[in-house]
């Protein structure tokens, strides 16, 4: 009986000291537990600022980039002297629209093959020319068609955008008095849904098309260049200007400050145009300023209102697109071209110079001015 009880007292000195236990099995330590460690003061807040500093580096654009098909993973910097506000998706297609109000089918075509020969992808360039109305619109298509094969084109008589407006209503009848000066806004709500370039067609392009369509608008529905040579403050007294803003009707203005006479207007010559960004009321609101800051000349009250419209609310586009000097990417047609008067008639003038032979041979200029 007693060897019995000392059996378990010599067990458990035995299981104390690590032995009788399977090799491999881990030893039991009992040690005294000290409590955790308290922070210094403040460590909480520091590291929850550096999580939010981390976290708000990774919304800065890049800066660097590295192809996937470079072995070594050389990083290279993006060229933003040049594209400063480029996409980082690649440009798919490029829609060109151009309005013309006498038709005049060398200065469309030069537009056409100059654009086609600076593009880095001219298979995706699609050109579509509004024409005036009361001609057929198939002799056009097939004459610059049959000068230049392989560009993609359509040609749409005016007709079709009234069509669409609706002339019952006061966008349309708007339309109406002025075709031309509007095409640019309203092709957004009549034929395209998607962003497209609007071109003045009396242009010879210079540059690669591609980068318009690559600029980010944000939130703008248009980017343009500016015409300094016409100022607010040289059409109309910024006292009325801005007596005439404060009685608008609700809606109508959507700039709320006080307008600057030494803005200059907008230069509609090249537009890249966002559709989906355009205000519903844009057209009512141009019309409105039509109305109210009439000028002597209603194109000229057009091209005031539509710079009234859109004040501070447009993208500036790089000053390489603004129609200057042989050194930008844009220049004016120099050859030829038909004109037509008030009255109906039509002329021709002469060129001013020979860039646009270039772009158009003899044989193919002799058909077009047919």
């Amino acid at each position: 009986m007693d060897g019995l009880q000392r059996r378990p007292a010599a067990a458990a000195a035995a299981s104390a000291r690590g032995e009788g236990q399977p090799p491999g099995a881990q030893r039991v330590i009992h040690c005294d537990v000290e409590p955790a460690p308290r922070a210094w003061p403040g460590m909480q807040m520091l590291a929850l600022a550096a999580v939010l500093v981390l976290g708000g580096l990774q919304f800065l654009p890049a800066t660097h980039f590295r192809h996937p098909a470079d072995r070594s993973r050389t990083w290279v910097p993006f060229d933003s002297s040049r594209h400063p506000q480029d996409l980082s998706h690649e440009v798919e297609t490029v829609d060109v629209y151009s309005s013309i109000s006498c038709l005049d089918l060398r200065t469309l075509a030069v537009l056409t093959n100059s654009t086609l020969s600076s593009s880095s992808d001219p298979h995706h360039v699609s050109f579509n020319f509004l024409i005036p109305e009361g001609g057929n619109d198939q002799v056009p298509y097939y004459k610059i068609k049959s000068v230049l094969p392989d560009s993609n084109i359509t040609v749409t008589s005016q007709k079709k955008i009234k069509d669409k407006l609706n002339l019952a209503t006061p966008e349309g009848n708007f339309f109406v008095s002025f075709p031309n000066e509007l095409s640019p806004i309203v092709i957004a709500r009549a034929l395209s849904r998607t962003r497209y370039v609007y071109i003045s067609a009396d242009s010879i392009i210079k540059g690669k098309i591609e980068d318009l369509v690559r600029i980010d608008l944000g939130s703008y529905a248009v980017g343009a260049s500016e015409d300094c040579s016409m100022r607010l403050g040289d059409y109309i007294s910024m006292d009325v200007l801005n007596a005439v803003q404060r009685t608008a009707p609700r809606g109508v203005v959507h700039h709320t400050e006080t307008f600057d006479k030494d803005a200059c207007f907008l230069d509609f010559d090249v537009l890249v145009v966002e559709p989906r960004n355009i205000k519903r009321n844009l057209i009512d609101s141009i019309a409105f300023w039509t109305m109210a800051v009439k000028l002597a000349n209603p194109r000229d009250s057009v091209m005031l209102a539509m710079t009234l419209a859109f004040y501070n609310d447009y993208l500036k586009l790089p000053t390489n697109w603004k129609r200057a000097d042989a050194n930008t990417d844009i220049l004016y047609y120099d050859g030829p071209k038909n004109v037509c008067t008030e009255d109906g008639l039509q002329h021709q003038e002469k060129g001013s110079g020979e860039i646009w032979q270039q772009y158009l041979g003899p044989k193919s200029d002799s058909v077009l001015s047919t």
